[in-house]
Parts: C-alpha cells; structure tokens; sequence
C-alpha cells in the first residue's frame, strides 16, 4: 500500500514537473511576435520595394504612371524613401514597447540594467559610431552640411541624420530579428528583376522608358546619364556596389536552401545576376566578388555538402557570361560602352576552362555527396586553402609595390592602370586617394581624431580641386574610398569605431555559424561590400542594404549564443 502511494505521489510531482516545463516560455527570438512582425514588414520593403523604387509620374493614358523621372534626383528619392519606411518601423516598435502593460511584456524582458549588460562588442562600438559622428558634427566648421550630408558643393547625404537612422536600426534588428525565408526569397526575385533590367538597358533596350530625357544629350550635367546609369539603382559604380550585397547573399540562400523551387529561384536570379556584372562595367564589382568567392570557399570546403552548391552557382554564373556573349553576338553586340574586367572574362576563350574545371569539380562533390553524405573534412583543409589564398592576396599587393616604387618605367600595357599606383591609378582614383591623406596630415590634432564633419569631404579636396582638371574632372565630394572618406570626415576615432562596428558582427557572424549556419549567408552582404568599398563611395542606395545584412549578422550572433 506504501508502494502505491509513493507511485502515485512520485507520478503526481512528475506530471507538475511537466506541466511547469511546458508553461516555461521560449527564448524571444523562437516566439513570432507582433514585434517580428513589424520587422520582417520593415526588411520586405527594404530589402524589395526600397530598391525599385524611383521618381514616379502621374498620367492619364494607361497604364498611368511614367518612369522619365526616374533618374531626377534618384539618390534623392531612395534617401527620403529609406528614412520615411525607417522612421515607421522605428516609431512602430518604440510604441508597442510602451503601450505594453507589465502583464503584457515577454516573461523574458529584460530591464534596462539587464539591456545594457547584455551590450556585445560590436553594440558597443555601433554606440561609438554613433557619438564620435555626433562629436565629429559638432566641432565641424559646417555644421549644417555635416548633419544633412549635402552642400552646394556636393555630398552624397552621409550625414549625422543617416548615420543615427543606421544605428538605431541596427538595435532594431538585432533585438527584434525572426528569420521568415519568404522576406530573402523576395529579394532575390526582386534583385533578378534589377539585374534583368541592368542587362536590357546595357543592350539599349530601356522598357520602363527611364532614359528618354536623357538618349542624345550630349552637353550639361545629365551627358553621362544614358552611359553610366542602368535599371532602377543609378550610376553603374552604386549598382556595382548593389550587386555585392546581393547577390553573395542570393548564391548563399541557394547553398542552404531545402525546397527544390527555392533552388531553382536562387540559381535563375544568380545567372541573371552574373550577367549584370558584365553590363554595370565596374571593376569594384570584381573586387567585391571576389572576395566573397575567395573568402566563402574556405567557409565551405569543410563541408562537401554546401561547397558542391557553391562551386555549381559559380559555374553557372560563368556560363552566363558565355551566354550573354552569344546573345551579344546575335544581336551585333550593340551595346553601351564596357572595359572593365567581367567584360574581358565574357569574351575571353579561357572562360571555358575555367568552366570546364569547376563542372568537373562540381560532379565530383555531388559524387562524394551521394556515397559518402554528411562528410566534414578536417579543420587543417580550410586553413591551409586560407592561408594560400592570404599569400596571393599579400603577392599581389607586392606586385602593386615593385611596379609603383621600384620599377616605374616597364610598360604594362592595360594592366598599368591595376598593376601601377600614381595620381592615374583605377580612374584617377590614385590623385584622389594621395591628395586626400596629404590633407589628412595637415589636420590639427582634434580633426585628426573626429574629422572635419559627415560628409565634408568637398570641402577638404577643394585646394586639389585644380588638378583634377588634368583627368576631366573639375572637383570631387568623395575619395572613391569609403575608409579613407571616413577617416577625413570623422577622424581615426570614426573610422576605427566604423570598423569595429561592421567588422566586428562580420566576425561574430563566422563565429555563430559554428552553431548557426545562417549567418553565413548574412556575411556574405558584409564581405563583398566592405572589399568592393575600397574603391567605391558609400550611398544611401545599396549601403542602407549593407547595413541591415550588418545587423542580421549580428542578430543571428545573439541567438547563437555566441560569446560576446
């Protein structure tokens, strides 16, 4: 009788057990909320409608509206369109947090003692970011252009405003994430879309009719407008820059994804993407890819699995550059002026065998795969790939050497213009690049630390102004490098905390991956944009996307449980 009754009472304190195990709440970021809801609202528009959208017209025939205007002030129209959805999901969700009674709040929710001892490395230094600009504003001698971004002399809207708006939103996202693949699935399709458009306008074929203010003029400050400007991004180096946060991010969503459709998606929109590379005729779209390629095969060489996917979207990717070649061809390659590096692979015959190479490559792992599923090689593979890719990344930084210091007289040829640093160097970069540190070093002390102010760069390469007449340009409002733009803007202190800021969750990303493969197709926005930036200018056109990859990065890091 004993016996039965401590069965029954054991029995009974068991089943309470249960029941209070199963009212214990999930960790926030496995609930989906009305909180996620309001983001993952926020990332579609982002991610989908913030990058189609462009200066629209009203009018009577159908179908009503009319894209002329679309390139009237179109970095404009994506800053006051990023700003307004931003200021709505930020508002949003600071209501919900407020209009909550205590009842209402998550078991979970932390107090603001709790928040801020929570506080990671890279939250630490996004709140460094955010002051030194405010410091850098400040103490600026033009306060005004520092906190909107823009002056009568130029500016690209860099200002105090946006560099606030990108913090803040990065807190949002990274306390508010709930990963929903239908929000990166509709990027995808959206940016298939851009990069289709991009490859029809290369070919003269403008659909939307954006370019009909702009065919044939030939004088004024829209003569570069037909030439350089392509689908719904802008200027050929902006969509350069689109590109490298994108596309990684498409050809990753593909290495992962589980549904047949899904994959096929990813592979169409990598191909179309492929050949957008070709007509946006930007060699920063090479440096940025390349990167990703490069760094991501280490990612995934462990693992036969993922590395089969990413070895079979780069195949198709240079299958796409024959195709677009072939397309070129049957139409009497009419298309807008190229030079840059994708061109020369598009007509180049050794494309083949680099294709050849990978199709072999790429059969053998999914050979591997079927036999031997779920392999994982050993942690010695990806760091001796790493460590010879790390080599002829320092090889070819010593080539650039020799030719700029030693050896200044061989004709290079083409290759000068990649293998030789001086004032002509990547499109007269190198004038703009040596005349910016030269005005660095003579900064007094304060603005060697804080800058001269967001977005003042204009007024800092006004005494160089003249010599740029030499290459066809008569001033300049950005260094065509976004590290040494900051670093003249706001300082060592900027740019260091800029660095930390994005490096820092790039880091924690490949970290929570470990646990957390996810992250990796976040990091691959962050590493093709941060390399594509050593030659390019920072926008508020692909650079709001770089940001929000930036802050998955580190989202995806907290629910890992990364240490910080």
């Amino acid at each position: 009788m004993i016996f039965i009754c401590d069965l029954l009472a054991e029995r009974i304190f068991m089943s309470q057990k249960h029941a209070k195990q199963k009212r214990q709440p999930k960790p926030h970021y496995k609930r989906y909320t009305l909180t996620n809801v309001i983001l993952n609202t926020y990332l579609l528009v982002a991610l989908t409608v913030f990058p189609l959208f462009v200066n629209l017209m009203i009018v009577k025939q159908f179908p009503f509206i009319s894209f002329q205007n679309g390139y009237m002030q179109i970095r404009h129209q994506k800053y006051f369109f990023f700003l307004v959805i931003s200021s709505v999901a930020l508002v949003a969700e600071i209501m919900l947090l407020f209009t909550k009674t205590a009842e209402e709040r998550n078991p979970d929710h932390l107090s603001s003692s709790q928040f801020f001892s929570t506080l990671s490395f890279t939250d630490w230094a996004a709140v460094a970011f955010a002051l030194t600009c405010a410091v850098s504003t400040l103490i600026s001698a033009h306060v005004e252009v520092a906190v909107k971004g823009e002056s009568p002399f130029g500016g690209r809207n860099n200002g105090l405003i946006l560099m606030l708006f990108y913090v803040a939103l990065y807190f949002l996202i990274t306390r508010c994430f709930y990963y929903k693949e239908y929000v990166f699935t509709a990027m995808a399709a959206v940016n298939g879309a851009i990069c289709l458009l991009a490859v029809l306008n290369g070919f003269h074929i403008d659909p939307l009719g954006m370019f009909i203010p702009f065919k044939g003029v030939t004088s004024g400050p829209n003569a570069h407008i037909y030439n350089e400007f392509m689908t719904t991004i802008g200027n050929k180096n902006m969509f350069a820059s689109h590109i490298c946060v994108t596309l990684p991010v498409t050809i990753s969503l593909f290495v992962f994804a589980k549904e047949l459709w899904r994959k096929a998606l990813y592979l169409l929109c990598t191909a179309i993407g492929a050949m957008a590379i070709v007509v946006c005729d930007s060699d920063s779209v090479v440096l940025g890819m390349g990167a990703f390629i490069a760094v991501f095969f280490v990612a995934y060489i462990r693992h036969p699995e993922r590395l089969k996917r990413f070895l079979l979207a780069l195949t198709v990717m240079l299958l796409s550059f024959k195709l677009l070649r072939l397309f070129s061809a049957l139409g009497g390659d009419n298309y807008k002026e190229l030079s840059a590096i994708p061109y020369k692979i598009m007509l180049s015959d050794k494309t083949f065998i680099a294709i050849i190479v990978l199709a072999v490559l790429t059969a053998a792992l999914y050979a591997l795969s079927f036999f031997k599923k779920d392999t994982v090689l050993p942690k010695a593979v990806p760091i001796a790939l790493g460590s010879l890719f790390a080599l002829a990344a320092v090889a070819g930084v010593g080539v650039i050497v020799y030719y700029s210091v030693f050896d200044t007289k061989t004709d290079l040829g083409e290759m000068e213009r990649v293998l030789r640093f001086n004032d002509a160097w990547g499109t007269h970069r190198g004038i703009m690049w040596n005349r910016a540190l030269r005005a660095f070093s003579g900064f007094s002390p304060m603005q060697k630390l804080f800058g001269t102010g967001p977005e003042t760069f204009c007024y800092t390469f006004m005494p160089y102004n003249v010599e740029l007449l030499e290459y066809g340009d008569s001033s300049t409002d950005a260094a065509h490098n976004e590290y040494i733009n900051y670093l003249c803007n706001i300082g060592i202190l900027g740019l260091a905390s800029y660095l930390a800021f994005t490096g820092g969750a790039m880091a924690r990303a490949f970290r929570a991956a470990k646990r957390e493969p996810l992250a990796l197709v976040f990091a691959s926005a962050a590493v093709a944009y941060m390399a594509q930036a050593i030659v390019n200018i920072a926008v508020p056109i692909a650079m709001p996307l770089f940001i929000i990859f930036t802050a998955l990065c580190e989202a995806t890091a907290r629910q890992s449980k990364e240490t910080v």
